[in-house]
């Protein structure tokens, strides 16, 4: 066991026993809560989360996870690091007591399991890291615990005891670059995919999210980008669904032509609605569309609401044009011939 003598131990249910494949650091994160309403929400099953160790604000320390157990905080980091959540909101400052209290952790996980006194921004690092760093991987949480709390490493550093000189900080990231292809297409589950969802949704995609874009990738996210690179005209290979570095650029300038929304049509109004003496605006929908097809020569002054011979004229024109509707060639239309006419909704 890897309990931290003097701390409460206080086991919750949501870890994975003998997990952990090494002990590269300790990650900080922030509860966006109260000490105790995480040690509530980490003993229920159903949150599927923990970390190894709390701190409070008036620096109590509890111990949730032993440390050669797997504790559930940072999604594909959780093999490799050590967590410690701390009560308080992100954008928050590391209370004096705080500092006092992770210094303590520290410098038993470095005498524990050998983890140096030192800063790192880098997954595959080593020392005292947070949980943002892990970007996408580690749950897209990139806001967490806040660039206060980050800044502050320094200072739980010397209370530990460390003399080495942080790390130097990260080259910043270019959030618009593509992932590469390896983030999309089936069993995909990342914060690229979410962001892939959300673009093509402001483009015209709406109508392929019954639930909006989440993570994990799907058949909604495949026909949708399909939709979209359609869109631009694209066939065979590089229409397949899956976005590559044009599709995502273009996504991400804004640019290149909309998802093009789906027609909708006036459903056919029943047999016995066209004949002498009806009225409706159905009638003229009916005439301004034979007109666009190129079957209104029969107008002497343009559609109208009222059904006329000129109507029936050209939708027998209409009719005739069609190998599928020559046996119906009357001149009034049906359910055949109205479903190929395609008259917009009014």
């Amino acid at each position: 066991m890897a309990i931290m003598p003097g701390v409460p131990y206080r086991p919750v249910p949501n870890k994975t026993t003998n997990g952990m494949v090494a002990h590269y650091g300790v990650v900080l994160h922030i509860m966006q809560g109260t000490l105790w309403g995480s040690d509530a929400w980490f003993r229920n099953p159903n949150a599927q989360a923990s970390a190894h160790f709390g701190v409070g604000k008036d620096g109590t320390i509890l111990q949730w996870v032993d440390t050669k157990d797997r504790a559930w905080a940072q999604a594909s980091g959780n093999r490799y690091w050590i967590s410690i959540e701390h009560e308080g909101k992100s954008g928050d400052t590391l209370t004096p007591e705080q500092i006092a209290a992770d210094a303590q952790i520290l410098a038993w996980v470095h005498e524990t399991h050998g983890v140096p006194l030192q800063s790192t921004n880098s997954v595959t690092g080593r020392g005292l890291g947070w949980h943002g760093m892990g970007g996408s991987d580690w749950g897209g949480h990139t806001a967490c615990p806040g660039t206060p709390i980050k800044n502050q490493r320094a200072a739980i550093l010397k209370a530990a005891g460390s003399t080495a000189p942080p790390e130097p900080s990260a080259p910043a990231v270019d959030k618009d670059a593509f992932p590469g292809a390896s983030k999309f297409g089936p069993g995909a589950n990342n914060a690229y995919v979410t962001r892939l969802g959300q673009m093509l949704i402001k483009r015209g995609g709406r109508r392929f999210y019954a639930q909006g874009a989440g993570p994990r990738w799907s058949t909604s996210d495949e026909n949708a980008t399909r939709a979209f690179q359609q869109a631009q005209g694209w066939t065979g290979a590089d229409a397949d669904g899956v976005p590559g570095a044009t599709t995502w650029k273009l996504l991400v300038d804004g640019k290149g032509k909309d998802i093009p929304a789906v027609p909708v049509y006036e459903p056919f109004p029943g047999d016995g609605f066209f004949h002498p003496g009806r009225n409706s605006p159905i009638i003229t929908a009916l005439g301004r569309r034979l007109v666009a097809l190129g079957f209104g020569r029969h107008y002497a002054n343009g559609p109208g609401p009222d059904w006329t011979n000129a109507d029936k004229a050209n939708v027998r024109d209409f009719q005739l044009s069609r190998a599928d509707l020559k046996g119906d060639a009357d001149g009034v239309p049906g359910p055949k011939t109205w479903a190929a006419l395609k008259v917009p909704k009014i």
